[in-house]
């Protein structure tokens, strides 16, 4: 595992990977097209069941035969990718020559279409041998990230994949996708609540990256999520009530974008570790744990990111201009709560089983070792807040 100095030193040196944002109303219909102009013609697809279900992309295939070209198509469960898929799915993707990777869906699928590009132009390498920092080679495969829940993913570095009991993360500038592909009309004709869960979560991270101790080395990215936490408290009600149209929903939309953005080079946090096991174990998805843990995490971390939290507070609009650094500060984090409200997430994690506890709490301790948290938890203090939460 690396520690989070060898995430700041990689970071400062990452090359910026431009992406080419595709963002607009439709913009998942001109994809086929743009395909074939760059001579991609075997095209190989990652998607959920429930995007399947739905035949969301049934046009995008038949667009492609249209033209001569293939596509072939992968469905994930919707759980966490471990070893075994994402080798199984790299020998399919193989099999069929395959020139590009499109990952169709949520943070998991684009997760697996990050690992499958990569893998496949790394073959000296296992998965096991590129976990952690910096430890992929060479760029991966061209890979597009059609995103449909919000989660932040089609933005970010990293990518998650179960292995054994232990969750490992790579971190690459080769897992940025090349194109990202923001479509409005894909997010309103999928379940409402999967996009609420999935955009609290990249609201988290967000969060976490700009309290970050390392957060000052880069400024660009502080600016990122000042520029996205505003648009999440303003547009994310809406949208789950379906009260905003496409073009409203677009500019949702890239609020989960510029989140993912940030945490490129300034990584996560205490709730990010914390809430990954908890998903995992629980099989619940991880921003409807953050709804419950961040308030949590951030009352425990208050003193050394008030000033922070206060900034964001104001960008947000979420107390008033005389308020002091530390009422500012408590308006974001009862503001973050009364969000979560607002779209149906938890006010509590009464599932949560004391017996758990330890092992939760070694596998979050052991994967925040990355992070630069603002402060240091011991056992006896996660346990306390892990307690609190069950009620």
């Amino acid at each position: 595992m690396a520690s989070s100095q060898e995430l700041f030193y990689y970071t400062k040196k990452m090359n910026d990977r431009r992406q080419i944002l595709m963002a607009e109303e439709g913009a998942f219909g001109s994809l086929a097209k743009y395909l074939v102009e760059k001579n991609l013609k075997r095209i190989f697809l990652i998607s959920g069941k429930q995007t399947k279900k739905l035949k969301l992309y049934d046009k995008f295939i038949e667009d492609l035969h249209t033209v001569g070209a293939r596509c072939f198509v992968w469905t994930h469960d919707g759980k966490m990718a471990d070893s075994a898929t994402i080798e199984k799915c790299a020998e399919e993707c193989q099999t069929y020559n395959c020139e590009a990777v499109v990952a169709f869906g949520g943070g998991t699928v684009i997760d697996i279409g990050k690992m499958v590009a990569a893998w496949l132009t790394n073959p000296g390498k296992s998965l096991y041998q590129m976990r952690g920092v910096n430890q992929i080679p060479n760029p991966g495969l061209p890979l597009f990230a059609i995103a449909t829940t919000c989660s932040g993913a089609e933005s970010s570095a990293c990518a998650l994949i179960k292995n054994d009991q232990q969750i490992n993360v790579f971190y690459s500038e080769h897992l940025i996708p090349q194109v990202v592909v923001l479509d409005p009309d894909l997010i309103l004709r999928l379940p409402m609540e999967n996009m609420a869960a999935s955009s609290i979560l990249a609201l988290t991270h967000a969060v976490e990256a700009y309290v970050s101790l390392t957060s000052k080395e880069f400024p660009a990215d502080k600016a990122n999520v000042q520029i996205a936490v505003p648009i999440f408290f303003s547009y994310l009600e809406n949208c789950y009530k379906h009260g905003a149209g496409n073009d409203v929903c677009l500019q949702f939309m890239m609020a989960p974008y510029y989140s993912g953005v940030a945490t490129r080079r300034i990584g996560f946090g205490l709730t990010h570790s914390f809430a990954i096991y908890i998903s995992e174990k629980y099989h619940i998805a991880p921003g409807r744990v953050c709804a419950v843990l961040l308030p949590a995490i951030l009352d425990f971390e208050f003193e050394e990111v008030k000033d922070d939290l206060a900034t964001l507070a104001r960008a947000a609009h979420l107390c008033s201009a005389r308020a002091t650094e530390e009422d500012a500060a408590r308006a974001f984090i009862a503001g973050f709560k009364s969000l979560c409200r607002r779209v149906d997430l938890p006010a509590e994690l009464s599932f949560l089983r004391m017996d758990d506890f330890g092992d939760i709490i070694r596998k979050a301790f052991n994967d925040a070792y990355q992070w630069s948290c603002p402060k240091k938890m011991t056992v006896k203090q996660a346990q306390a807040i892990l307690k609190k939460l069950r009620y």
